[in-house]
């Protein structure tokens, strides 16, 4: 297929935000490979390891469901050519990905396996903040343009709702029920003051935003040399700025930009002003 025909027939694109997105455009040679314990995902070779299963199975589920029945051998056979080099190269290009990594040497994303490990991720995350039967709908018109996607096995999500069970039957007390509470309700308990920033305020932070329906967006800048980068991180919430952080590494300008953001939010109330 033409890349201007494939073009035409890519289905959207799913979004990703959050520090899932920072780490995403992030070339792994500038990021660091210890586990991360205060992020959904720990770092992004969990996160592409995660989208590489993810990814496989969609496809061979997408496969599996068409009609007339495929043999196995060609489910295989198949599942191998939609995922090879060309077509991942060419859906990153396509999409525009790889301009938007940050990385000193854009040349290695031209690598099949730096392309995978970057389309892996992407659909990682999107699994992590989306969940399966949205990768679904991505991957399947993926593979099958002219097709809707299938519906993920035991999601109820595009189904019926399901029915309300019953409610439980009435309890019989071999004595008299207890008498009711008295009418006066107890004086209420003193509200428990918020958390105060300190270590893990990121996390607390991105919970805080997601319960509150606030999207935040992380704008990373790096100056100075390679050996020796300063980074500055910018915390965008619902579109506004609230908090900046500097740092020798993205973690540390970030913990500190959610530090700022997060007093900010405090003091507002949560509100956008």
């Amino acid at each position: 297929m033409a890349m201007n025909n494939l073009k035409h027939s890519l289905p959207p694109l799913p979004p990703i935000q959050g520090e899932l997105m920072l780490d995403v455009y992030t070339h792994r040679s500038m990021l660091s490979k210890d586990i991360d314990e205060n992020t959904v995902h720990g770092n992004t070779e969990r996160l592409a390891e995660l989208g590489s299963s993810v990814l496989s199975m969609l496809v061979v589920y997408t496969l599996y469901s068409e009609k007339p029945m495929l043999p196995a051998n060609d489910l295989k056979m198949r599942q191998a050519d939609m995922l090879s080099d060309k077509n991942i190269g060419d859906w990153l290009s396509l999409y525009g990905l790889k301009a938007k990594i940050r990385c000193t040497d854009k040349s290695v994303l031209d690598r099949p396996e730096e392309a995978r490990f970057l389309f892996n991720s992407y659909v990682g995350a999107v699994y992590t903040q989306k969940g399966l039967q949205e990768v679904m709908n991505w991957v399947g018109r993926l593979v099958n343009p002219s097709s809707e996607p299938p519906t993920v096995p035991g999601d109820t999500s595009n189904n019926q709702p399901a029915e309300t069970p019953p409610p439980p039957p009435p309890t019989y007390y071999s004595q008299p029920p207890p008498p009711p509470p008295p009418s006066t309700a107890p004086p209420p308990m003193p509200s428990m003051p918020p958390p105060a920033p300190s270590q893990g305020v990121l996390a607390i932070f991105n919970q805080t935003c997601m319960q509150r329906g606030l999207t935040v967006e992380w704008k990373p800048e790096m100056t100075g040399p390679p050996h020796n980068p300063r980074w500055e991180v910018k915390c965008i919430v619902s579109g506004q700025h609230r908090g900046t952080g500097a740092g020798r590494n993205q973690k540390q300008a970030k913990e500190q930009a959610a530090t700022e953001a997060y007093q900010y939010m405090q003091a507002t109330g949560w509100g956008l002003l």
